[in-house]
């Protein structure tokens, strides 16, 4: 069985699963969506896919099994309620959304819709991560007391929209 997939925003994090989608087996990536439509193609140039503008232009078209919304962070919700409510899996791009009471929504409309919802926390499935948590779980650290958590490299501008903390330090928070 193939598993259909598309991706709404092809920005940083969206070029990457459509790179990623493209090059998995068991996986046929069925369309791209953003409203720049040169960014769009640009992010598909290099694989045969069909693009949008619009993207539930391509939901309808491309009848997905699983999407990645990976817009900026205000649109999560309305973009993320569009999908669910036609039954269809989705991988959102953290932060889950904007506020709180959005991202229960969220999470309440995938429960209802009987669909799967992840969240793009990717340093869970970090080698590093992973080790540490089973040294962590083998008691071969000793006890943990105290957890500091840096970022390297400058602040990235595309995240202005929702801040820092709710961007990048999501992650750390995540894997403790």
């Amino acid at each position: 069985m193939t598993l259909k997939v598309a991706v709404i925003g092809v920005g940083a994090m969206g070029r990457n699963h459509v790179r990623v989608y493209y090059e998995l087996p068991g996986v046929e990536l069925v369309g791209v969506s953003d409203l720049d439509g040169n960014a769009a193609a640009a992010a598909t140039r290099l694989y045969s896919t069909k693009t949008f503008t619009d993207y539930r232009q391509m939901l309808n078209e491309t009848k997905p099994d699983a999407v990645t919304i990976a817009v900026p962070t205000e649109y999560h919700h309305e973009t993320a309620l569009e999908v669910i409510s036609r039954g269809i899996h989705v991988l959102i791009e953290k932060p889950i959304a904007s506020t709180v009471e959005e991202g229960q929504a969220i999470i309440d409309a995938a429960a209802k819709a009987g669909v799967c919802l992840q969240i793009g926390h990717i340093e869970r499935f970090n080698p590093a991560v992973i080790a540490l948590r089973q040294q962590l779980a083998e008691n071969a650290l000793g006890k943990v007391y105290q957890i500091d958590a840096r970022r390297q490299g400058p602040f990235p501008g595309r995240i202005k929209d929702v801040g820092v903390v709710v961007d990048l330090a999501v992650h750390d928070i995540d894997i403790i």
